[in-house]
């Protein structure tokens, strides 16, 4: 059975619901139809419709005095699902909140999908002068410490599609492809944010498939590499098993070892020893 891309599948409409509760979930706190209109360059009474079917079920709300639109509670309630649900943010949060305390910082988790790198969970640093922290934004990836990390671990075919463009940013990914891959880790000093040292270690899971980043951001004056870096390639350690790839290597390993021995064992019979 051939295997169909799912952009195959893409619903118009659903795919415009989407666009406009991301729209809403910018930093303007409501938007008028004609405004949505022009930012999703459809027709105004396509916005309308949608958003009316998207009050009726909860997820967005009118004030009714300027008539524009915001968010719903019921946008609240599935964020808040996903932090429920998430193995990957349950588990993380603990580690990323330690990390945070130990070193002062602003640390976050960072994941990737489709050429974004998102934050789900971000922990604020308690000091005065300090990096704000990111939570449910999305930015595009190669614009991005943590995205620029986790992109450089996709397969060799991906990433050539995404870096074709030969851009500034491709070229920054190209150039540290092979340390970042090596590595696992990414410290960028201002080049991306003016004035923030950015440091991101990757995050492994079953297979040691990459399944995330843990990224610490810190004003540049204070921001103390040799000291933050092993603390947050520790934190990142630490994830990696809670998701299973210590005890999957662990395995792995303990499998090989029985083969190799149920082997020598079979050699010896064969040699009548």
């Amino acid at each position: 059975m051939v295997k169909r891309d799912k952009s195959n599948y893409l619903i118009q409409s659903v795919s415009h619901s989407l666009d406009v509760l991301e729209e809403l979930a910018g930093s303007q706190p409501e938007i008028g139809v004609t405004e949505l209109s022009k930012r999703l360059k459809l027709h105004k009474n396509n916005v309308f419709r949608l958003l009316a079917t998207l009050e009726l079920r909860g997820y967005v709300e009118q004030n009714r005095e300027s008539e524009d639109y915001r968010l719903g509670v019921k946008a609240l309630q599935l964020g808040q699902a996903y932090l429920t649900h998430s193995s990957l943010v349950s588990r993380a949060y603990p580690i990323i909140k330690r990390l945070s305390e130990s070193i002062g910082e602003t640390v976050s988790l960072a994941t990737l999908q489709n050429g974004n790198v998102q934050f789900p969970i971000s922990v604020e640093s308690k000091r005065p002068v300090k990096v704000n922290q990111r939570v449910a934004v999305a930015h595009p990836a190669k614009e991005n410490a943590a995205g620029r990390l986790l992109t450089a671990q996709l397969s060799d075919a991906v990433l050539a599609e995404i870096l074709a463009a030969n851009k500034p940013q491709d070229a920054a990914i190209k150039n540290q492809l092979n340390e970042l891959r090596n590595s696992g880790l990414i410290i960028d000093r201002g080049a991306i944010e003016a004035d923030v040292v950015a440091m991101s270690k990757v995050v492994t899971g079953v297979n040691n498939e990459v399944v995330a980043a843990i990224e610490v951001l810190a004003p540049q004056y204070r921001a103390r590499a040799d000291e933050i870096v092993p603390k947050l390639e520790e934190a990142a350690h630490q994830l990696s098993n809670a998701l299973g790839s210590m005890k999957r290597g662990l395995v792995a390993g303990l499998e090989k070892e029985a083969t190799i021995t149920a082997q020598m064992r079979d050699t010896r019979i064969q040699k009548g020893m």
